[in-house]
Parts: C-alpha cells; sequence; structure tokens
C-alpha cells in the first residue's frame, strides 16, 4: 500500500501553498460565523476539526525545520486519511441534504475535495484503486471471477422463479 509523505508538501507550488491559506481563511470566516447557530450539529464539530488541522499543516509547512517536520506533516496526513477525511466527507454530504444549508455543504466538501488534491491523499487513494482494480483485471483474465459469479447469468441452469400472483378478496 502506497504511503503518504510530508516531503512532497514541501515542493508544492506557491498557487497550491496560497489555495491552502484561502480554504483556511475560507473555513476561518465560516466557523466565526456559524459559530453560535450551529456549534451542537455534527458537521459543525467537523468543521471546527478541518479547520484546526488545516491550520497546524499550513505552520508546519511555514516552518524551517525540514527534517522533522517532515516527519510530522506525514504523520498528520496518515491520521487524516485514517481518522478524518471520510468523517468530514460523510458530515458535509448531511450538510447538503439539508435544504437551506445545501450551499454551505457544497462549499465545505469542495474545500475538503482540493485540500485533498494538494496534500496528495487523492493521488493516494487513486494508487489504491489502481493495484485494486489490477487484482480483479488478473482474476477476470485467469478466469477466477467467471468459476465465482458465472452461474448467476447462465439460463440454462434453473429457470426463474417469478413467484405467485396473489388475489386480494373483498
Amino acid at each position: 500500500m502506497p504511503a503518504l509523505s510530508g516531503e512532497a508538501l514541501f515542493g508544492i507550488s506557491s498557487s497550491d501553498k496560497q489555495n491552502l491559506k484561502d480554504i483556511h481563511e475560507l473555513l476561518e470566516r465560516l466557523f466565526a460565523r456559524n459559530r453560535n447557530q450551529h456549534r451542537r450539529n455534527h458537521w459543525f464539530k467537523s468543521l471546527h476539526q478541518f479547520r484546526k488541522q488545516l491550520g497546524l499543516l499550513l505552520g508546519e509547512m511555514e516552518s524551517t525545520k525540514k527534517v522533522t517536520v517532515a516527519r510530522m506533516m506525514t504523520e498528520r496526513l496518515q491520521f487524516w486519511d485514517e481518522k478524518c477525511i471520510h468523517q468530514w466527507y460523510l458530515h458535509f454530504t448531511q450538510l447538503v441534504a439539508v435544504g437551506p444549508f445545501a450551499v454551505l455543504g457544497l462549499a465545505l466538501m469542495a474545500c475538503t475535495a482540493r485540500v485533498c488534491r494538494i496534500t496528495g491523499i487523492t493521488a493516494h487513494y487513486e494508487e489504491i484503486a489502481s493495484e485494486d482494480m489490477k487484482g480483479i483485471l488478473t482474476a477476470v483474465d485467469d478466469g477466477l471471477i467467471a468459476d465465482e459469479f458465472g452461474g448467476l447469468l447462465d439460463e440454462e441452469e434453473e429457470e426463474w422463479d417469478e413467484g405467485v400472483l396473489l388475489m386480494r378478496e373483498t
């Protein structure tokens, strides 16, 4: 399984760094604007955590101690991957389902997606999916999938059970 690396964040472009700073500023403003009304909601707790974690990551990126900070950023990205990203995504998609707050939910989902792309988490997921797909394609080529699921589509073996029509007595 490919690992996330904090060292790659030192080489990101200045526009990506500015995007992260802009997203953090947006999250700060959303947090301040919605704190009183929504502080007890699940999505707001995820917003609070997302804002805080992104701020810590930006602080680490500005540090001059490259060796220790790279290890800390790697640990932070792994923590995000294991514990945070899926929770944030779930809470922000639930916010999209709520009518009056759909735009806010979409903005938060877009911020999460952009941060994941810039930090390399999205590429990490694509590598995992690519490895899984290679395994499936190999199983198809070897005929293992046909042995397991081929009988489901055979029409020769059995007749399909169509059920029994019931009439209601009135």
